[in-house]
């Protein structure tokens, strides 16, 4: 009997921007549409917070614009990647190539060594764990064979540690790998834990003294997609979430009520996290 055939990390996150839109009021769906619309340039890529069009954002506004059916803003978005749009950094490269996995699937993907040289070359200064993180989530949509990728993360995974005041999206991420890899993760729940704020979200660090939109999102779905029990930190996370909706989006959380994608995104991925998948696993 055939293994049934995995699904990429980023289509868990659609399927899970979906679960939390669905979750919302005609009304407030309607809202959110409306936004998603407004931060589409003539282009057709989506624009940053100073309304210039951002591969960056724009891999945000694919997201969204696929997870809440938007086939208008989607063929828009296809004509602005389809002209090559000029990039200034490896997380804009891997955003581009993130964006062409959903758009132009029949394409021929990037090789995994052209992408290993990019995010480990000299001329970025992401943290290497992070770099990693986006590597894996680009070679997990686009490589057709992930066996030598997984061998080599589970190679490494068990010998990284998490260093002191790490960030909570780091502790997510690794917490999912290595329950998707299958190796033991619980002790990486236990921390991420650490990042919950009574009566509020999770926090980037445990010295942070407010919760923010991306942390919450990421722990959450870190959390629901290893299965974790979620109920009796629901209501917290709940308050949180619809504290920071304001007219169509989602805020940072921190006090900023400039109106973005990327926090829209983390928002409706918080509130999908708490919804029960039964497509999960």
């Amino acid at each position: 009997m055939s293994k049934p055939e995995k699904i990429a990390i980023y289509k868990k996150l659609v399927r899970r921007l979906s679960l939390g839109f669905e979750t919302l009021s005609p009304e407030i769906q309607q809202e959110i549409i409306d936004f998603i619309s407004s931060q589409q340039h003539a282009s057709g890529g989506f624009c940053d917070r100073a309304g210039k069009p951002d591969p960056y954002y724009s891999l945000f506004g694919c997201w969204l614009s696929v997870a809440t059916g938007q086939k208008e803003e989607i063929e828009q978005l296809k004509a602005y990647i389809s002209k090559q749009p000029a990039t200034s950094s490896t997380v804009e490269e891997l955003a581009i190539n993130l964006m062409k996995t959903e758009l132009f699937p029949k394409q021929k993907n990037e090789s995994r060594f052209s992408l290993l040289k990019k995010v480990f070359s000299g001329h970025n200064f992401m943290d290497i764990s992070y770099r990693f993180f986006l590597l894996a989530l680009t070679i997990d949509a686009t490589a057709k064979s992930r066996f030598v990728f997984n061998l080599m993360a589970r190679v490494w995974l068990p010998f990284y540690k998490v260093k002191e005041n790490s960030p909570c999206s780091l502790v997510a991420a690794l917490c999912f790998a290595r329950f998707d890899l299958g190796l033991e993760y619980n002790k990486y729940q236990k921390l991420l834990l650490e990042f919950h704020q009574e009566k509020a979200g999770f926090r980037a660090f445990e010295t942070t003294p407010f919760s923010d939109t991306l942390s919450t999102g990421v722990a959450l779905f870190s959390l629901a997609e290893t299965n974790y029990d979620l109920r009796l930190i629901t209501p917290d996370c709940l308050d949180f979430i619809q504290m920071n909706y304001l007219s169509g989006a989602f805020l940072s959380g921190d006090g900023d009520e400039t109106r973005d994608l990327e926090y829209t995104f983390y928002g409706l991925l918080a509130l999908g996290s708490l919804v029960k998948d039964e497509l999960a696993g």
